[in-house]
């Protein structure tokens, strides 16, 4: 793989959000940040404000940058297909994906989820090669995925899936007593330190990766993820509150 030059203005759709202020503030100091979202970005200097699925919008914001984090559309799992996602997952991701293309965008950072593959409830671990979803969210992500790879594919951009565990950013959080969730869990600082890694990684086209932090089990196969971008987590699941 050849060395990846740092990029010079980095666009993150949805940086008002959860997930998108933690990327957005472990990144502040590390490269020039644009931000887009349905509101204004807290902390952000160069802020854009509107719809992802609004195609001007979005050429707008992409004029003059260099790599895009796009975490922008619904994340919710129970989200009706018709209703809620088919603006913001499926016609926005395909208004950045051609606009980045059109700006001349080199690398593209893709928040998918692992609602791609949680379907596969037979396997004691989910590889990035299983697709198996478990909700019309998780559908969105898998194609989200497919575009991606397709427009790699025909106009060379640089792709790169990120299927995010579970992540709450609270430091502490009542949902943890649900076991399930320490096997996907994301910690904020090995959220944001992820993002800095793939923002800096060697050339490597198009790939899909996990993450999360140490969970136990080690359920998400971070293999890829070492491999692609030198990721290694640091955060453990914190200790379960306790439940009067």
């Amino acid at each position: 793989m050849h060395a990846s030059p740092s990029p010079q203005l980095v666009l993150v759709t949805g940086a008002a959000g959860n997930v998108g202020q933690t990327i957005f503030h472990g990144l502040k100091a590390h490269c020039a940040l644009r931000a887009f979202d349905l509101k204004p970005t807290p902390g952000a200097d160069d802020t854009h404000v509107g719809d992802i699925a609004d195609r001007a919008a979005v050429d707008r914001a992409v004029v003059g940058v260099d790599t895009i984090i796009h975490l922008g559309g619904c994340p919710r799992m129970e989200a009706d297909f018709m209703r809620d996602l088919m603006k913001p997952n499926i016609e926005g991701l395909w208004h950045i994906l051609d606009a980045a293309r059109l700006a001349g965008v080199k690398r593209f950072i893709f928040a998918s989820s692992t609602n791609v593959a949680f379907g596969a409830t037979e396997l004691p671990r989910l590889t990035t090669d299983t697709v198996h979803v478990f909700n019309p969210y998780g559908a969105t992500k898998a194609f989200g995925e497919n575009l991606g790879r397709w427009f790699h594919d025909t106009y060379g951009l640089e792709f790169l899936a990120v299927r995010i565990g579970y992540f709450s950013g609270l430091s502490v959080d009542p949902a943890l007593c649900e076991a399930w969730l320490h096997r996907i869990w994301l910690g904020p600082k090995d959220c944001a330190n992820f993002f800095r890694l793939a923002l800096a990684a060697p050339h490597f086209g198009y790939g899909i990766v996990y993450a999360c932090s140490r969970c136990p089990e080690n359920y998400l196969d971070l293999t890829t993820a070492k491999a692609l971008l030198g990721y290694e987590p640091e955060e453990t699941v914190p200790d379960v509150p306790d439940v009067p």
